[in-house]
């Protein structure tokens, strides 16, 4: 998906297949809770990604055909319809398209502080944060980011679309450590950075306890020839 000089386009170009993910998936599944077919779809579309690249993981595949196997011959078609329109819907830009989803499908746990910032807020903070991005990478300095509490990881995305609008390619000078301990918002990270390229190490685990329950490192990380 990366894009060395991208050009802003009109929401519609975004909202479009962001509606319809969300008008199928509201029909997918009904059997199950929507936070279970959204769980499912997320890990789905995660492993599909990570076992993508050799070598594979064993017991993602395996948990992957016990996941895939509880749903119905047309739900799994709606999974792949899904991913579709995810990657659709992430093609024009780097942006938070799976936190915005899980909002408005009003799946936020209070509880557990699962409200995602919205794509406009982390692309203000990260031009805040990164001030000295532009002499960084005039210098060919790697732009390294830590997020220790991604959620979707819509800040990391933001760095990433920060280095595009000046010329450069994220998979080249970009690499990032995002941990969540919440499982699937770490691997709606996960989803998001593999499909832009860029190299990261996802964690399911806890910062402040330096606890690590899983690790998913994205295909451009795994295989350096994807940063060509």
């Amino acid at each position: 998906m990366n894009k060395l000089s991208p050009i802003r386009t009109n929401k519609t170009v975004i909202l479009e297949p962001v509606k319809e993910f969300t008008k199928l998936f509201r029909t997918t599944a009904r059997y199950h809770h929507r936070h279970e077919v959204f769980r499912d779809f997320i890990f789905c579309a995660a492993c599909a990604l990570y076992n993508g690249v050799p070598p594979k993981a064993q017991d993602r595949e395996q948990e992957y055909l016990d996941t895939i196997n509880r749903y119905a011959a047309d739900d799994r078609a709606a999974f792949q319809r899904l991913f579709a329109l995810l990657v659709e819907a992430l093609e024009p830009e780097p942006r938070d398209v799976l936190g915005s989803i899980f909002m408005s499908l009003e799946l936020g746990d209070a509880w557990k502080g699962q409200f995602f910032t919205p794509s406009e807020v982390s692309r203000m903070m990260a031009e805040m944060l990164i001030g000295d991005l532009d002499e960084k990478l005039s210098r060919g300095d790697p732009v390294s980011v830590s997020e220790p509490a991604c959620g979707a990881g819509g800040m990391v995305l933001a760095v990433a679309d920060a280095i595009l609008r000046r010329g450069y390619n994220p998979a080249k000078v970009m690499s990032a450590h995002a941990i969540d301990v919440d499982r699937t918002a770490a691997l709606m990270t996960y989803i998001q950075l593999s499909l832009w390229n860029i190299p990261a190490t996802v964690v399911v685990g806890n910062a402040l306890t330096l606890e690590e329950r899983e690790i998913w490192k994205t295909p451009a990380l795994r295989n350096p020839v994807l940063r060509l």
